[in-house]
């Protein structure tokens, strides 16, 4: 290369490497230098660093320089130092997408450890993309398996469980594809041995969070969308996946849909589901809990509310963080008392009266007098002409993260039963209660009066919030 014209002085050598940047897309740390073998072996190392970062320099430098019998050596010497790609573009895509994800701090460690020791030094403040990237640079193992595969193995031992098992599915199909699943599988074996297992996570907690909102003129088309997380050890930061414009009846088979895939996503982890509709105020009376699970059942379509713990939560309280420091608070002592006995202390709740603003200003006062207070049961369906509407909204305000009330009518029954979920107290938590509670109204059929049939909970936890919408991990943290 030192006897190609263009690179003989230093501007020529600076034009290269701008045109570099511009090919690879990215700023290459390559420092201005006189020395011109220093400064060609350092834009020959930074290019051997990436995929593409040879086959790119041969490009640049040859348009700069047509056909040259030194050019010639250069692109024959780098087609010999060139490694095949080991997977098309799209496929790579995937797996820089799922890469975005994780959140190794070994970064170093780990590629130290695929790639050996004669490999080249991974440069400071390297990150898993430049790991992977520069990976793919060597030669395969002698096993045949491409030390990128590798690589992502060692990472989806160490992800999230959501993230891990998105990295080993991709791993998986490519080692189909190479005819190297048996190599495969002996690595992962290896790794498991050598880390804790991935099965660590069983039982950890799956959320499904549904937003559901009125879009458009005509009132009855809605926007769904869908926050998905399995596990909570590195923090909150869910994953949107998906988006659905729609009747209530399309909205449905959409939710349904989608806890069908979860299901089957998620299947290897058996985890604790919790699925959860962040409602606006006029939509908290919506019957979420008996919408049907699956959409081509046989025989009577079992309501989400039986098999899972189903629960609203309150988008306008979410955007208001006004309300958000005694929310926490509240939040905090519920969660203390349920861990306690498994139930709450009865003086904890509130009960809604319809005696109009004396009603309400007594409420608001039973709140600022209590901190303990962490649960409220309406005196009515928080509909837009019933005194529940404004019972709600003095909880909201007051950061009581359960509310619970009959979406028809909260009678005497349905009281009896309010009392037993939130003080009866057993070690099956208030929220398995209601689902065992849905499941005898449920045995009881549409007939059988029984209040569960038509109960709906609040159950907000300020620790996982959704607004603004577009929730983003921090730089380094992983969203699954």
């Amino acid at each position: 290369m030192s006897r190609i014209q263009v690179l003989a002085d230093l501007h020529g050598r600076n034009l290269v490497v701008r045109l570099l940047c511009e090919e690879l897309g990215e700023v290459l740390p390559i420092e201005e230098q006189g020395y011109r073998l220093i400064h060609l072996y350092d834009i020959v190392m930074a290019c051997r660093q990436r995929p593409l970062g040879l086959s790119a320099l041969v490009r640049v430098v040859g348009r700069l320089d047509k056909g040259s019998r030194h050019m010639v050596n250069v692109r024959n010497a780098v087609f010999d130092m060139t490694v095949l790609p080991f997977w098309p573009s799209e496929v790579r895509h995937t797996v820089i997408t799922l890469l975005r994800e994780v959140n190794v701090e070994d970064v170093d460690e780990v590629y130290r450890a695929v790639a050996g020791p004669t490999a080249p030094r991974l440069p400071p403040n390297s990150d898993y993309l430049d790991a992977f990237s520069l990976l793919e640079t060597l030669n395969a193992r002698p096993d045949g398996l491409p030390k990128p595969l590798v690589f992502i193995e060692h990472l989806a031992a160490r992800a999230r469980p959501e993230v891990a098992l998105e990295l080993h599915r991709w791993a998986g199909v490519q080692g189909e594809r190479l005819g190297l699943a048996d190599e495969l599988r002996a690595v992962r074996h290896d790794i498991r041995d050598a880390k804790a297992p991935i099965a660590r996570h069983r039982r950890s907690n799956g959320f499904l969070v549904f937003s559901l909102q009125r879009v458009g003129n005509s009132g009855d088309r809605f926007e769904l969308v869908h926050w998905r997380q399995l596990g909570m050890q590195d923090g909150w930061y869910p994953m949107r996946v998906a988006e659905h414009v729609g009747d209530l009846e399309s909205v449905k088979r959409a939710v349904a849909d989608l806890v069908v895939y979860i299901e089957g996503h998620w299947a290897d982890f058996d985890p604790s589901y919790h699925v959860e509709f962040v409602l606006s105020a006029e939509m908290l009376n919506l019957d979420v809990d008996q919408w049907s699970w699956e959409t081509d059942s046989e025989g009577v379509p079992q309501p989400l509310g039986c098999r899972y713990p189903v629960v609203v939560r309150s988008l306008e309280r979410m955007g208001k963080r006004q309300y958000h420091r005694e929310w926490r608070a509240r939040w905090k002592e519920l969660t203390a008392q349920l861990d306690d006995t498994g139930a709450l202390a009865e003086e904890s709740t509130c009960w809604g009266r319809d005696d109009g603003q004396a009603g309400l200003r007594r409420l608001t006062a039973a709140f600022d007098r209590c901190s303990s207070a962490v649960s409220l049961v309406l005196s009515s369906p928080p509909r837009a002409d019933s005194p529940g509407r404004e019972q709600i909204a003095v909880g909201l305000r007051a950061g009581v993260p359960v509310v619970l009330w009959h979406r028809d009518r909260c009678d005497a029954e349905f009281a009896e039963l309010a009392r037993a979920l939130l003080h009866d107290g057993d070690r099956r938590g208030l929220l398995e209660r209601v689902r065992l509670a849905r499941t005898v109204a449920f045995a009881r059929g549409p007939d059988g009066g029984h209040p569960a049939q038509a109960l709906t909970v609040l159950c907000d936890d300020p620790d996982r919030m959704i607004v603004p919408l577009h929730p983003r991990a921090p730089e380094g943290a992983s969203a699954a």
